[in-house]
């Protein structure tokens, strides 16, 4: 029996900090789907870093299936630490 994959899902995010006089808040792209879960997500964990007062771009990208919403916060939380860690990179 082989694997190949196609009754999986898969899902990628990217975070992308605005700018220090931009306003407060997550943009989500696309906006299909659950764009305020993952938004809330987003804040939520800049909010848990101490940088709530902070906002940026999100964008989702799904393949196969599509996510349920554990997978798909992780995959938020995961961009938005990286985000975070880059941003604190000199």
């Amino acid at each position: 029996m082989s694997r190949s994959g196609a009754g999986r899902s898969l899902v990628r995010a990217r975070f992308r900090l605005a700018g220090p006089d931009a306003l407060p808040g997550v943009v989500v792209e696309p906006a299909a789907g659950r764009p305020g879960h993952v938004g809330a997500v987003a804040t939520r964990t800049l909010a848990e870093a101490g940088l709530g007062h902070l906002g940026g771009h999100l964008r989702l990208r799904t393949y196969g299936r599509p996510p349920g919403a554990a997978a798909t916060a992780r995959a938020v939380r995961r961009a938005v630490h990286r985000a975070l860690a880059a941003a604190r990179r000199p």
